[in-house]
């Protein structure tokens, strides 16, 4: 009968104790408080095994850093805490670990956390509201023009009509008859020279003048 060959990692792995996940207990925070403050950090996953907990050793380095540190402060981010949170992260970017070494007692995850919810939402919040005011601005300013623009067409439309001669017209309420007729000097009736009469003159006639001229002539 062929025996079947032994298999180390699987014997080891059955042999591991559970690992457990989810929320920490009150219980399970005394013993890593205890374990380190006896024996110091260390390597975590060491620690772990080491302590009796059933954790991993990212999951005690965390609960550690986050929670359980004497030094760790938790809440109540200073203004001045703020404002070198926003510097650091202009020069640095996400690099939280980084970050909260120049903050005494934050972790970086509670940095994170509050750039998150709070700083990145006012700075959303500053340039939608800075957008819609250089919209609002840019709409009065076209307003303005759009009304300086009329202005000054209409000023110029006014100031081109008094320049010019205004034009007489004729309305027959306006016009005097009486004033015309007695300006009018009456036509003459009769245009032509009126013949004299003939019989207030004296003149002579053919049968008067021819005997003369026969004297004249020597007949």
């Amino acid at each position: 009968m062929d025996k079947k060959p032994y298999n180390s990692s699987s014997s080891s792995s059955s042999q591991d104790p559970e690992v457990r996940k989810g929320p920490w207990t009150m219980e399970e925070d005394l013993i890593l408080i205890n374990y380190i403050a006896n024996h110091g950090e260390g390597v975590w996953n060491s620690l772990a095994k080491a302590a009796g907990l059933k954790r991993t050793g990212k999951s005690c380095r965390l609960r550690w850093l986050n929670y359980l540190r004497p030094d760790v402060r938790r809440g109540n981010i200073t203004p001045e805490e703020q404002l070198l949170i926003m510097e650091l992260h202009s020069k640095w970017g996400n690099r939280w670990s980084k970050i909260a070494k120049h903050l005494p007692g934050r972790t970086d995850n509670e940095i994170k956390n509050y750039w998150r919810t709070r700083i990145q939402k006012h700075i959303k919040q500053a340039e939608s509201s800075c957008s819609q005011s250089q919209q609002h601005q840019q709409h009065a300013q076209l307003s303005s023009e759009t009304a300086d623009h009329q202005q000054a067409s209409s000023s110029h439309v006014s100031n081109t009509m008094a320049d010019s001669q205004p034009m007489d017209t004729y309305s027959p309420s306006s016009f005097n008859h009486q004033a015309a007729l007695a300006d009018h000097q009456p036509f003459p009736t009769n245009p032509f020279p009126t013949v004299l009469d003939q019989s207030s003159f004296n003149y002579w006639s053919m049968d008067d003048l021819w005997p003369n001229m026969q004297i004249l002539n020597g007949d």
